[in-house]
């Protein structure tokens, strides 16, 4: 009977490290409302409001909303097509009645998007503790051995070798090659990545695994140009199937006008 009870203490506590979460203490939910206007005085109505991984409701015809979230901190994002919004994202760690977002409406574009780069930040990577977590030169990091894009259809192949992309570190990946789209009508971005991690099994050994993920992303041809002439497409919070690693990674285009 004690080995039992040591057995269920022992993945009670791996289970808590793994996900960061604390088994003995209870979230007090956060209750957060507040308006989105547009150009700063118009309530803007249906906008999306949602977290990294959540949509949580929308936003009324006086711009209001008000969400409730059983999480001791979120970080809270409002989303409509043909708007852009400031700020991009506010982070509550307390109950608030008043979260503002601005929005802004974005332009009809008609030209061409060439990728330049990547931009991947891994936010989090499985592991019993940081000293187990897959490291290159010193740094903790998600291997990556493949990307791939799939824009309408074409097929794109972004990586000629490994790449390690730091924890928390926003890790550029430059495009050598032209992959090149024309913004005259919505189009889809899929991607797809192959990645290594530290894991453990139920030897309690730990071991290099490898995940791939499978994600798809659909955008509107309303969107904004950076003072850069640029456009940054961004999927945030993406996970895993098994919630293994999660990561954030931007897409950004230079635009050019159909000539």
């Amino acid at each position: 009977m004690k080995k039992v009870i040591t057995l269920l203490l022992i993945i009670i506590m791996g289970a808590s490290i793994l996900t960061g979460c604390d088994f003995w203490e209870s979230v007090e939910p956060l209750t957060i409302s507040g308006y989105v206007y547009l150009n700063s005085t118009e309530p803007l109505s249906d906008v999306t409001i949602k977290s990294q991984t959540a949509i949580y409701g929308k936003t009324d015809n006086n711009g209001f909303f008000s969400i409730s979230v059983n999480r001791s901190s979120v970080e809270i994002f409002a989303e409509k097509s043909g708007y852009s919004f400031s700020p991009k994202s506010a982070i509550v760690s307390q109950s608030t009645n008043n979260l503002i977002f601005s929005a802004t409406q974005t332009k009809d574009l008609s030209g061409l998007l060439t990728l330049r780069h990547l931009v991947i930040t891994p936010t989090s990577i499985v592991s019993f503790g940081e000293n187990y977590s897959y490291q290159h030169d010193g740094n903790i990091c998600l291997k990556i051995s493949d990307i791939q894009i799939n824009i309408d259809n074409k097929q794109f192949d972004l990586l000629d070798g490994d790449f390690y992309a730091i924890k928390n570190k926003s890790n550029i990946i430059t495009i050598n090659d032209d992959v090149t789209v024309n913004t005259n009508y919505a189009f889809n971005i899929w991607f797809s990545i192959n990645a290594y991690f530290t894991s453990v099994n139920q030897e309690l050994v730990f071991e290099e695994d490898k995940q791939s993920v499978i994600r798809v992303q659909e955008k509107q041809t309303t969107v904004d140009l950076d003072d850069n002439n640029q456009i940054v497409y961004t999927a945030v919070g993406v996970n895993s199937s098994n919630n293994m690693f999660t990561y954030n990674i931007s897409f950004i285009f230079d635009y050019y006008e159909n000539v």
